[in-house]
């Protein structure tokens, strides 16, 4: 009797059976003094996302007056001419930063995007934020989601699919890098 329960918890071991693996995608972008960094992390066992952490990481190096196209000696260039002086934040956040015009990113208005975007959500079980830094030079938070709690209206919402090879597909089109 020993020996088969034995067996069985050397095949349930060896065949990863019960064990959540970490997937984790990344993108850095730096445009002029912006530099922002995004970080998701995977949780997951046999196709199925567990939980979904991500970090978005913002550092603005500029001087006042110096670079900022205000103050006559500078000038901002938009390189997609369309509208949105833009690269600093990728593809990757399309989804956060949309509808940003006619104007430079700098973290006050990154933030606010932020707000904006998920404010919405503070009370729904399973989403958690959590703000790391948060002054002028530098941003930083995170957002949980735990695929057990939220529905599938919520994660639809967050543009989260349960099913990992979906999700990886989702960030490996958007250019970060899954290791």
């Amino acid at each position: 009797m020993k020996k088969a329960l034995l067996i069985i918890a050397v095949i349930a071991v060896l065949s990863g059976c019960g064990t959540t693996e970490t997937l984790t995608c990344t993108t850095n972008n730096t445009v002029g003094t912006l530099t922002s960094k995004s970080t998701y992390k995977i949780d997951y066992m046999n196709n199925e996302v567990k939980k979904l952490t991500v970090t978005y990481e913002y550092n603005d190096n500029h001087t006042d007056g110096v670079g900022t196209g205000t103050d006559g000696t500078t000038d901002d260039t938009d390189t997609d001419n369309d509208g949105i002086i833009d690269g600093v934040v990728g593809e990757a956040l399309d989804d956060v930063v949309t509808g940003v015009s006619d104007g430079i990113l700098d973290i006050a208005g990154i933030k606010s995007r932020h707000n904006a975007r998920f404010g919405t959500y503070t009370n729904t079980e399973g989403f958690m934020t959590k703000i790391d830094n948060d002054n002028d030079k530098d941003y930083k938070v995170t957002y949980t989601y735990d695929l057990s709690k939220l529905s599938d209206t919520d994660l639809a919402a967050f543009g989260i699919d349960r099913d990992f090879n979906t999700q990886k597909t989702t960030y490996t089109n958007r250019g970060l890098t899954c290791k």
